[in-house]
């Protein structure tokens, strides 16, 4: 039996790919790269769509389109040959393309009956980036559990500044669009999962989870019903054991940064809500962002 899928939901830059690496740690989970499965357009969720075969978008970049790729790769590469060397992604390659025809849930629906009975874990920020997404996740996976997971608002800033910057997207339209994908993820993720019962659902802080493994991992652990003991924690801290976290260029299914050095390492986090003003966000956006992270928890 194929346990139900637990979904890492959080906006780009949250810290996710190293708290999927944690959670990969655990015996009993199966922590996957980013799969891609619920893209914004519902024309872009098979797997011809990621190979790039089925829709004309040349408003998309090259670099976004191999991104999308990445994540699936990967899996099946691992999941069919248990490798990931040149061989073994060319053959997951060409087992993409004979299935292009296929869904992308119907393509992790594959991958989590292959890794049953571990639990699936995923995470793509990609899920969250607008309102039919995450809806297509909670549809397509009614009783999955989701793990809300969150990043003070001006580190989160910061860092989607950092990265994002490097796309060569200007200062002005940078700006907006972090404070955006920040503002508009959490807030989408917060009314969805209200809706929910609540123990379906669990908000953890990055940070926490980062910091201090040892103290909030027993919580999550006991919520979703896993056995938890010293030696079970200190296993799932070695980040760098993660049978994905390693850099490939190009070809990653996550946050490049880590996997170029996998080990597990703490964040800082702001001892207030207070933007930068070089940024030039206006009054409102702050006000909105700061309300929003003491909601959160900040």
């Amino acid at each position: 039996m194929t346990p139900e899928p637990v979904f890492l939901l959080s906006p780009p830059r949250s810290c996710s790919t190293v708290c999927l690496a944690i959670m990969a740690g655990h015996p009993e989970i199966y922590g996957f790269p980013e799969l891609m499965a619920f893209a914004a357009e519902p024309q872009l969720r098979t797997v011809a769509a990621l190979l790039g075969e089925s829709v004309s978008r040349p408003e998309l970049p090259a670099w976004y389109l191999r991104a999308r790729l990445a994540g699936p790769v990967r899996s099946v590469a691992e999941v069919h040959d248990h490798a990931q060397d040149r061989q073994a992604l060319e053959r997951a390659h060409r087992w993409l393309r004979a299935r292009h025809g296929w869904t992308t849930i119907e393509l992790m629906d594959h991958l989590m009956t292959a890794v049953a009975p571990q639990i699936a874990v995923e995470k793509s920020p990609d899920t969250v980036s607008s309102d039919a997404s995450l809806a297509s996740c909670l549809a397509s996976y009614p009783r999955a559990r989701f793990i809300h997971l969150t990043r003070h608002p001006v580190s989160s800033q910061a860092s989607m500044h950092r990265h994002w910057a490097k796309l060569g997207v200007s200062p002005t339209v940078l700006v907006a669009q972090s404070a955006s994908a920040w503002y508009l993820s959490h807030l989408r993720i917060s009314r969805m999962l209200a809706a929910l019962p609540p123990e379906q659902w669990l908000r953890v802080r990055a940070e926490d989870l980062v910091n201090e493994p040892a103290a909030h991992l027993p919580r999550m652990l006991n919520w979703l019903g896993l056995a938890c003991t010293p030696e079970i924690i200190a296993g799932m801290r070695q980040t760098e054991n993660w049978i994905y976290a390693s850099f490939r260029p190009g070809l990653n299914g996550g946050d490049p940064t880590f996997m170029k050095s996998p080990r597990l390492r703490s964040i800082a986090m702001p001892k207030d809500i207070s933007f930068d003003l070089s940024w030039g966000l206006s009054r409102e956006m702050c006000r909105r962002m700061r309300s929003l992270g003491e909601y959160l928890g900040y």
